[in-house]
């Protein structure tokens, strides 16, 4: 299941290398060239089961993954071994952040920061970044406003086929709390045996979304500076229509 404050568990994170297979995706660039930009160990905030972690590891770079998903970080560590890798994993909630050494990048991809939907536990989590960075280093934070996300019907998300041949299929609907800004998303995964229906199981996740000044200014708050806002990984300014942009911001030397 998923929980409220986005643990990947069940079908959620059995399935997950279904639909992320691979070395490369679309953000793997970017988040080497802020890499590159700002040398250092760096730290995966929502690592998985290691999608950008372990080619990252592979190519040299130093970097280190925390997830709050036993299941997630077990599949990492297993995929870890079949390539020859041994990354240092963390099992953790952001906003409970509690590491024994900083970092020159931290990063969370996929907008995963707005799993953390309690406001308070968001604000916590931004606290705890700026704590974990070296002086001078960067935090990068993707985050989306939901569009048309008040659907009552179904709608067909993605299917693929589990390792014991089944297929599985996944929709999802979706409402929001205007004012919140908070968006609460079900997916549903059946599982097909042949022309048989085996198993339906239902996943809730709560979404809180942020617009641009008022992210800036919660980052400000905690000592962030030289914040950049990018419309996309083509690392271009963001434009005023967009509604996915990609937060950087440094910590200050001393």
């Amino acid at each position: 299941m998923l929980d409220t404050n986005g643990n990947y568990r069940g079908y959620v994170a059995e399935t997950y290398d279904i639909w992320w297979n691979g070395d490369t995706f679309f953000d793997t660039q970017f988040y080497k060239r802020l890499m590159d930009e700002v040398p250092g160990m760096a730290l995966e905030i929502g690592c998985g089961t290691g999608r950008l972690l372990l080619p990252y590891l592979s190519e040299g770079y130093e970097v280190e993954g925390v997830d709050c998903s036993d299941e997630m970080l077990d599949s990492c560590r297993k995929k870890a071994a079949e390539k020859d890798l041994s990354p240092v994993l963390y099992r953790q909630y952001m906003q409970e952040l509690d590491l024994p050494k900083k970092y020159s990048t931290i990063f969370i991809p996929l907008a995963s920061f707005m799993l953390v939907a309690d406001r308070n536990e968001a604000m916590q989590a931004l606290s705890k970044l700026y704590a974990h960075l070296e002086e001078g280093g960067q935090v990068i934070i993707p985050l989306f406003i939901p569009q048309n996300a008040n659907k009552k019907e179904w709608t067909a998300a993605h299917s693929g086929k589990r390792h014991d041949g089944s297929d599985i299929l996944v929709s999802s609907t979706s409402s929001i709390h205007l004012h919140e800004q908070v968006q609460t998303k079900i997916e549903r995964y059946e599982i097909i045996q042949g022309h048989s229906l085996v198993e339906t199981k239902f996943y809730t996740m709560k979404l809180r979304w942020y617009y641009k000044y008022e992210f800036t200014m919660m980052l400000e708050k905690f000592g962030f500076h030289d914040i950049s806002i990018y419309g996309g990984y083509d690392g271009q300014p963001m434009n005023d229509d967009q509604t996915f942009f990609i937060f950087r911001a440094r910590k200050q030397h001393g």
